[in-house]
């Protein structure tokens, strides 16, 4: 079993968790964790974002030169959702 603990929170924020939770029939502590993970996942394709457009012309026609990064899927085969479990 994983170990608890106490955080302070003001009562206003603690009447918001408390209410998504009890929306969503949830604990408290996934409110909390599924917020965090989505903050996280914001900031990561910010940064994907950030990167992408710091990118000069030259370094976008290297990344699509580069087979490595291209999908390895024939678009136009119709089998491809059948064999992949689509």
């Amino acid at each position: 079993m994983s170990t608890v603990t106490t955080i302070k929170v003001s009562r206003e924020l603690r009447d918001r968790l408390a209410a998504r939770a009890q929306r969503d029939r949830v604990p408290l502590g996934v409110v909390i964790a599924r917020a965090l993970d989505e903050s996280e996942e914001r900031s990561f394709w910010s940064a994907v974002t950030a990167e992408h457009a710091a990118l000069s012309e030259a370094d976008r026609a290297a990344y699509a030169a580069d087979s490595t990064v291209r999908d390895s899927i024939d678009p136009a085969d119709d089998a491809v959702s059948v064999r992949n479990g689509w």
